[in-house]
């Protein structure tokens, strides 16, 4: 299959890229063609150690989303909105994937004892980082971005969970679970496609769109996880 990767250029794109690279067509789209064309020279050097000749082409975020068959949304939320306007007219009759999470980072305060004080506590002295959730009014990216493409066009949230730099390691088995939701069975089952193209990772269906607002809370989650147990890119496995 031909897809795009619009934010291909970022960490998570560049797992994409390397991992689908090895047997499909990737198309990296970027706000600048001239970067996307050298990270695509990098990407398909990289699979080439690997052993793997692939095809992967770097272009404007346009004009990769009108070649490809599928369009991978992986840019931040603040993007979101000229993104979509840009390629809303060539993406009818295709198939969108979101990966798009909407998170902020905050800062609160964390008691180091028992003494944990009650009155309200000035932002000056708040010692700990920490992301959450920012829900936009559809309840989700994946809803808000459903208001933004063709009726023509079949959009599924996924990939959500699946840490960066971990998807970017070819050396690394990546035994995770995917959180897969959309309302068209046709696109979900493509995506369940994408996911096991990836070695030991696994699709589970969530449900319709609906559902995307759970999935993306997971990643900010995640992030938390990490950060405040000392670990490092974790992901999830239902058991």
């Amino acid at each position: 299959m031909k897809i795009a990767v619009l934010g291909g250029t970022g960490n998570i794109g560049k797992g994409f890229a390397l991992r689908w690279g090895q047997k499909h067509e990737i198309i990296i789209g970027s706000r600048e063609e001239d970067k996307a064309k050298a990270v695509a020279s990098e990407y398909n050097e990289i699979l080439e150690k690997y052993g793997h000749k692939a095809s992967i082409s770097g272009t404007g975020n346009k004009t990769a989303a009108k070649e490809a068959e599928i369009i991978v949304i992986a840019i931040r939320y603040n993007q979101l909105a000229p993104v979509m306007n840009l390629i809303r007219p060539v993406i009818e009759n295709k198939i969108v994937i979101s990966v798009v999470v909407p998170m902020e980072r905050n800062m609160c305060y964390i008691s180091p004892g028992s003494d944990y004080p009650r009155e309200t506590i000035e932002s000056k002295d708040f010692n700990t980082e920490y992301f959450c959730f920012s829900m936009p009014e559809p309840g989700s990216a994946a809803q808000e971005i459903f208001t933004m493409i063709p009726d023509s066009t079949e959009l599924v949230a996924a990939f959500h969970t699946v840490p960066a730099k971990k998807l970017a390691n070819l050396d690394m088995e990546l035994d995770y679970d995917i959180g897969v939701c959309g309302n068209s069975m046709h696109a979900k089952e493509i995506v369940f496609g994408l996911v096991r193209d990836i070695s030991n990772m696994r699709p589970l269906d969530i449900g319709p769109l609906d559902a995307a607002g759970m999935i993306e809370s997971l990643t900010p989650l995640l992030i938390n996880v990490a950060a405040r147990n000392k670990m490092k890119d974790v992901s999830l496995k239902f058991v």
